[in-house]
């Protein structure tokens, strides 16, 4: 073809505006349809940001909380709290100088010792306090975690109970108070937590009032002599949806300002999970559970409860990391695009502009959505491998497009882009397995070290939904055999069997196999079809996004299927 200058303008062009609407479209603000104006009852107090984690011990300072508990001035009335140790010692002092009121705690587990200095410092705590600390919990989700039998629970309740004059509760999820009604004598108040998103059938947020209604009515029924407060009610602004449960930051503020206008009207008395994101919580429940805050780690308020929201205010720096690789592509791949058509040339952008935006969302998932040491790591990991497949996928379509033959199909750069895309595809299968078949954290994660919980945990058979779907790394590695096999159809250079079978898809077309073999490359892709299939029964088929790495997974399957058939059809 000869050489022009308008091709390569058309490549740029469309990469830049096809980069541009993937992160302006889904970014938009959007407006809420019921803002919320006033101050919010209370929600949990946990100010550790960064790499501090109460398993590690790693505490926040008596500034870092006086500073989180400035941030909430004048959005909140309270905070309630988990622990009576740990630091949380100095927020009744320092939030009743703020003109705040403290619904206490004490973490009960295992441990004897542990739980007994911490009833101590409650009843400290209440009685040196007694104008902030207006509530009292003696417990959290005890009975969930099975951690102590309700027989020693209720005597540590009464021990309080017995120590000091504010009323006590203890909190759990609401099915659990109705398993153990016998508690409901031993409090002041029924403490139950409501959060839909975790449900045993997850419920979506156009659900939600309707479903604290539900479990509201079924406790008073059970306990009609008693008071009933929500000690915790809230959403995830990000992480791997549930069934119709979507995380993502629209989503908690219509499910909050709904319920706002909710309890407002109707008296019910809540606490919202929660103040700030916990990143140390990813080390036992993924992603999703480090971002249930109305504030970031930062302590920045994500948004305002009046609106308008936008989904993911980062989105400038993915813009501005995917424009800037496309244009160091774009001078690199000039001169091929210089001997292409127009038609090409869309083409090429069109790719160019997949393979950008693909790297530079997963940069920043990367960047701002991988917590603490180990995740990182691994996140780097997916990074890289990712990035790989992208940039392999670009230069073979533009070396394809262009009708460069110079490079033979065998060379180091197609045996590189082979290899990468075969890491990518093991990781895939690898990290798909571990979605479904996992060992419970009931077992797993007590009889761990926290450093190895925090180091090893991507790796480790936890429970499958606190797993992310690996899209953002590895999805585009679904797409480049089928685009690549495409392209080599298209442009004449080969058959689309023959460069979508694995092994093939960067170069080698002209390597002889034996005939008949392929049992291997059957089983993988016969693997990877099961695991898509398997993924819909655990995840369930309102699962949107499991729907997209399961179709995700078909298409991985494709290039063992194709070398399988190329060998039997020999």
């Amino acid at each position: 073809m000869r050489s022009s200058r308008i091709p390569p303008l058309v490549v740029l062009v469309t990469a830049l505006v096809l980069t541009f609407l993937g992160w302006w479209l889904p970014n938009r603000p959007v407006a809420l349809d019921n803002p919320y104006d006033g101050l919010i009852e209370s929600v949990s107090f946990a100010p550790f940001r960064g790499n501090q984690s109460p398993l590690t011990g790693n505490y926040p300072s008596s500034a870092e909380i006086a500073q989180a508990l400035d941030a909430l001035v004048g959005k909140v009335k309270g905070v309630r709290l988990y622990t009576a140790q740990e630091g949380m010692q100095e927020v009744p002092e320092l939030a009743g100088a703020r003109g705040l009121k403290v619904f206490a705690g004490a973490w009960l587990g295992m441990v004897p010792r542990t739980n007994k200095a911490e009833i101590a410092s409650l009843i400290d705590l209440a009685n040196r306090f007694p104008d902030t600390i207006d509530r009292v919990i003696v417990g959290n989700e005890v009975l969930l975690r099975k951690d102590l039998p309700v027989e020693t629970l209720i005597e540590h309740i009464r021990t309080v109970r017995g120590a000091i004059n504010q009323p006590v509760t203890y909190a759990d999820v609401w099915e659990f108070w109705l398993k153990n009604p016998q508690l409901a004598a031993e409090v002041d108040f029924i403490t139950i937590h409501i959060l839909p998103y975790w449900e045993d059938n997850p419920l979506p947020v156009e659900a939600g009032n309707a479903h604290v209604d539900h479990i509201l009515s079924e406790v008073k029924a059970t306990f009609p002599d008693k008071p009933v407060v929500i000690g915790e009610i809230g959403w995830p602004t990000y992480g791997r949806d549930r069934e119709a449960a979507v995380a993502g930051r629209l989503e908690l503020a219509r499910f909050i300002t709904n319920f706002l206008h909710k309890a407002g009207a109707e008296g019910i008395h809540y606490n919202i999970i929660e103040a700030f994101d916990q990143p140390w919580k990813s080390a036992m429940e993924g992603t999703v559970g480090a971002n249930w805050g109305l504030f970031g780690d930062d302590w920045r308020q994500k948004f305002d409860l009046k609106g308008p929201v936008v989904e993911m205010p980062q989105w400038p720096i993915g813009l501005a990391i995917a424009a800037a690789l496309v244009l160091l592509t774009w001078a690199r791949q000039r001169p091929r695009a210089s001997h292409m058509n127009l038609g090409r040339a869309l083409l090429a952008g069109a790719i160019l502009g997949l393979a950008t935006y693909a790297v530079s969302r997963a940069a920043i998932e990367a960047w701002y959505f991988a917590y603490m040491p180990g995740p990182r790591a691994w996140a780097v990991i997916k990074l890289l491998i990712g990035t790989g497949v992208a940039f392999s996928l670009v230069s073979a379509s533009f070396r394809m497009l262009s009708g460069d033959a110079r490079i033979a199909v065998g060379g180091w750069t197609a045996a590189a882009g082979d290899i990468i895309l075969g890491l990518a595809l093991g990781l895939a299968f690898l990290l798909s397995f571990l979605l479904e078949v996992s060992v419970t954290d009931d077992f797993l994660i007590p009889n761990l070290p926290p450093a190895t919980i925090t180091q090893l945990w991507p790796l480790l058979p936890v429970d499958g939904r606190y797993r992310d779907f690996p899209t953002v790394y590895l999805g585009i590695t679904a797409l480049v055999p089928v685009l690549v096999a495409l392209i080599a159809a298209l442009t004449g250079r080969d058959r689309f069997l023959d460069r979508l079978a694995f092994g093939r898809v960067f170069g080698s077309i002209g390597r002889t196999e034996k005939p008949g073999t392929g049992w291997f490359t059957a089983l993988l892709c016969l693997g990877f079809l099961a695991l898509a299939g398997g993924l819909i029964a655990v995840e369930g088929t309102l699962n949107t996004e499991a729907w997209i790495w399961a179709a995700s997974l078909v298409l991985m399957s494709l290039p063992f299927g194709a070398a399988t058939l190329r060998r039997w059809l020999i």
